[in-house]
């Protein structure tokens, strides 16, 4: 809309000739207007000019209000004498016009003030004589002025039927308007769905707003109020957005737009103040928000469209049937486009009728669609409870087949789990009362650890398979030594194949790099499940590792000459509790969870395991794995190079005797005591061993420690119990959990409970020296003079006690343990700074005053940063 009003052109007395041609021509741009300083007439025809020369011309009004005159002087050649003096696109309190000629004159008023002549339109009938000069002079006042209004003389006949049929078109408009609102509302009675009453609202705000503007209600209910001229078109907005929002759904396929269509509605409602304080502010505020508001509209519906919403196709052309008139009206008024012989009033509100009558369209088409949608629902509902049906009969005999396999899986795991047992029990109880001789006790024990390391090696596999369902399973991504690996591989089963009477062959297909990145452990274990199912299927012949790398895969085929087995067999073979046949549990024996554990860790480490086999002719496992190269691989072409490699082979660990310091040992089983304590008197320390949480808690009280192992469960007090009243004395001293539960989820439990690391039961020699040491040799006395090589033989034990430390700071950080972490940041500084890593010192120096002051983010930070420096010296020294 325009900001301007009554805008005129012609030069001051400057005859118009009303023809024929020109009779729907804008007098008001044919004549001059001037300040109203009073509002008094001219007399005669003879006074005008002399009326006019104290007059002050102006070009265009103020939007908020005042007094004007109009003069224009116009000569009639046209064909009629009675006419309608005719102002038409505007809104006013008061139009008076005086028409003056030599013989006559004549006063006509209209406006909102006064009762019109013609329904629902301003206009006068006057006597315009033809061929004689005239005077009109028009006083407008108003306390507001919108659009530009428009003069024009009308023959009176003409004039009549215009009136009748934009009546016409009013009633109409409003009627469907009304009709729509209130069908709309008795659905929304009935429904209760918002988006019909919505709409309901969105019709009256419209109806209401352009009632003012063709003069209804004061001429049906005379009221005449111009401070609700714009309230309608203020709330028309939020009423519209309100109704799309739901209809459209925008909260919940587009939340923002939804909060940016709500934040401009209600923003156009919060002026409603102030619209109804000052018409004149209301006309522009109102013609800022719609405007806002069509445009925003317009945007949700084609993204609502190309979404795939179908029914805002009629969305879309409801706002472009609202837009297109008005932004016609704007440009016609900014004299953009050529005038018209027609009221944009109406042609606006036409524009609003179509919008409403397609947003009911659109309505009708969501409400088609969900039609269609629940007869088709309805249609296929006998054919998907059959489907269900169906399914749950097949689930029922999946869970049945399940629960038959787990239950000859328990069943097999007990003989699979007594028969080690009777061994170690049997060869134990021989040790003891002496049945075994003295000299037979080494291959005794030799044949407890073994079916030890078997039963062992069951659990694991039944912890694996519980991870896995649990979906806790984890990998480590890790430099690897690829020959190391597979030579580990050998070294454990090649002997138990080659005693079997089997060839047993790794066949390296070169170039392989000597370093990659994979979990190695993972790695190993997929190895020795599918070498040891090779070995035990396979009576006489050949088994085979093939190993070969090629585009960050690597690929090791496990190929044995052993039974082989069917496609229906094989297609088995991978389910968890299953083996290819049940007699070959009771032949074979086995768990029937290795193959599936090994294909869970290679899909883990972004790859597969394929198998190709035939009766009789044997089997062949491929496994495809993710693996980067290292940063300093090499590759080995040949067996000359392999054979130039330092050896990686497995080295015994060897126990420290440079220890020193006070260990206290809480641990309930009495053999466990026994065997820890002991291995800790051989590292040269002082051990305080004690039975529950209870004692440990009292042997802190009784005296010092420099370092304290707990067991996790234990009588009398736990050790969760007991480290919660230990650190409540203020002690600091490290405490290490032992525990046979190692997922990742508790032991960052352990870590937020206070411990500052964690052991896994059963012990493993080496990581348990490993830790130990690390713990043990940080604060080394000052004064001890070492040897060079004793110096250099402690320094490469505290380089290869920082992979512990990184796992450490990681666990403890993941778990927000600051208090831990900066015990290990002390413990970390002192050493290194011992040794000369004075980066990895400084790190931990910052990091270690980061945690007192308890500023998570500068914690994290200097936490990454000491990881950086801690792996560069690693990378480094190895």
């Amino acid at each position: 809309m325009s900001f301007s009003s009554l805008v005129v052109h012609a030069e001051q007395n400057q005859m118009f000739e009303l023809t024929n041609k020109t009779l729907h021509d804008n007098l008001l741009v044919k004549g001059k207007l001037y300040q109203a300083d009073s509002t008094e007439f001219p007399e005669e025809f003879q006074d005008i000019e002399q009326w006019l020369i104290d007059k002050k011309p102006l070009e265009e009004n103020s939007p908020f209000g005042g007094q004007y005159w109009f003069v224009v002087k116009l000569v009639n050649k046209t064909d009629y004498q009675d006419m309608v003096f005719y102002p038409y696109n505007t809104v006013m309190d008061s139009i008076k016009s005086h028409l003056y000629s030599p013989s006559y004159s004549q006063q006509v008023e209209t406006g909102a003030k006064f009762q019109t002549e013609f329904d629902f339109h301003y206009g006068n009938r006057v006597f315009l004589a033809k061929d004689r000069p005239h005077y009109i002079v028009t006083l407008f006042t108003s306390e507001y002025f919108y659009t530009p209004a428009k003069l024009v003389m009308v023959p009176e006949e003409a004039f009549e039927k215009k009136v009748t049929r934009e009546n016409a078109v009013l009633v109409l408009c409003l009627g469907f308007g009304l009709a729509l609102g209130f069908y709309n509302f008795l659905i929304y009675l009935g429904s209760r769905d918002v988006t019909n009453l919505y709409y309901a609202f969105f019709t009256i705000s419209w109806i209401f707003a352009w009632s003012f503007f063709f003069h209804i209600p004061k001429e049906l209910f005379d009221i005449d109020n111009s401070s609700l001229h714009w309230v309608g078109f203020t709330l028309t907005p939020i009423t519209n957005i309100l109704f799309y929002n739901h209809f459209l759904k925008l909260r919940e396929t587009a939340p923002t737009r939804a909060k940016v269509s709500l934040f401009i509605g209600w923003g156009a409602a919060a002026g409603l103040p102030l619209v109804m304080y000052s018409p004149g502010f209301g006309f522009l505020w109102a013609s800022l928000v719609t405007g806002v508001a069509m445009m925003f509209g317009f945007y949700v519906g084609i993204r609502s469209w190309l979404s795939g919403f179908k029914p805002a196709k009629y969305f879309i052309m409801a706002y472009l049937a609202m837009f297109l008139p008005n932004m016609f009206a704007n440009m016609t008024n900014l004299g953009v486009l050529p005038p018209i012989d027609m009221n944009l009033y109406l042609l606006g509100l036409i524009g609003t009728t179509l919008d409403a009558l397609l947003l009911a369209f659109a309505v009708a088409d969501k409400l088609r669609i969900l039609n269609e949608e629940n007869q088709e629902l309805t249609k296929n509902l006998e054919v998907k409870v059959q489907n269900r049906t169906q399914m749950l009969e097949e689930l029922t005999h999946e869970l049945r087949d399940a629960n038959e396999a787990k239950s000859r899986f328990l069943a097999n795991m007990s003989h699979e789990i007594r028969t080690p047992m009777t061994s170690i029990i049997g060869y134990a109880d021989g040790i003891i009362l002496g049945d075994i001789e003295p000299r037979n006790h080494a291959k005794a024990v030799q044949v407890i650890a073994q079916n030890g390391n078997h039963v062992l090696g069951i659990i694991n596999d039944i912890l694996d398979m519980s991870k896995i369902e649990a979906n806790k399973l984890e990998v480590e991504w890790i430099e690897t030594d690829l020959f190391s690996t597979i030579a580990n591989v050998e070294s454990i089963l090649g002997k138990q194949i080659r005693d079997k009477g089997l060839e047993f062959k790794v066949m390296y297909q070169f170039p392989l790099p000597d370093k990659i990145i994979i979990d190695p452990t993972r790695l190993r274990q997929i190895l020795l499940n599918l070498t040891n199912n090779a070995m035990k299927f396979t009576e006489y012949g050949t088994i085979s590792l093939i190993v070969r790398h090629e585009a960050d895969k690597l690929r090791i085929t496990v190929k044995d000459t052993g039974i082989g087995m069917t496609k229906e067999q094989a297609s088995k073979l991978f389910a968890a509790f299953s083996q290819a046949d049940s007699s070959m549990t009771r032949k074979y024996g086995g768990t029937g969870l290795g193959l599936n554990i090994s294909k869970n860790l290679a899909h883990k480490l972004g790859g597969d395991i394929t198998l190709s086999s035939e009766i009789g002719k044997g089997s062949e496992f491929t496994v495809t794995l993710t693996s980067r190269l290292a940063s300093n691989a090499r590759m080995i072409n040949d067996m000359l190079d392999l054979i130039r490699l330092p050896d990686t082979g497995y080295q015994e660990t060897a126990l420290p005797d440079s220890l020193c310091g006070k260990v206290l040992l809480a641990e309930d089983h009495p053999d466990n005591r026994a065997l820890v304590t002991r291995i800790l008197e051989r590292m040269g320390l002082e051990v305080t061993a004690v039975a529950n949480g209870q004692e440990a808690v009292q042997a802190t009280l009784d005296d010092e420690f420099d370092l304290i192992l707990l067991d996790i469960q234990m009588p009398v007090m736990d050790g969760t119990q007991a480290i919660s009243i230990i650190l409540a004395t203020g002690c600091t001293t490290p405490i290490i959990a032992l525990t046979a539960n190692a997922m990742d989820h508790e032991v960052q439990r352990y870590m937020k409970l206070g411990f500052s690391d964690h052991l896994a039961k059963p012990i493993d020699r080496s990581k348990f020296v490993q830790k130990i040491s690390h713990y043990l040799q940080l604060d080394l006395d000052d004064d001890v003079e070492l040897s060079s090589l004793e110096l250099t033989k402690l320094k490469a034990n505290f380089v290869k006690s920082l992979q512990d430390s990184i796992h450490s700071i990681e666990l403890q950080m993941r778990a927000k343990a600051w208090q831990e972490l900066g015990l290990n940041a002390h413990a970390i500084k002192g050493a290194a700074g011992m040794f000369g890593f004075d980066s990895i010192s400084a790190s931990a120096d910052k990091l270690e005053q980061e945690v007192h002051k308890k500023i998570e983010a500068d914690i994290v930070s200097c936490t990454e940063q000491l990881l950086s420096e801690i792996k560069l010296v690693f990378k480094n020294e190895h």
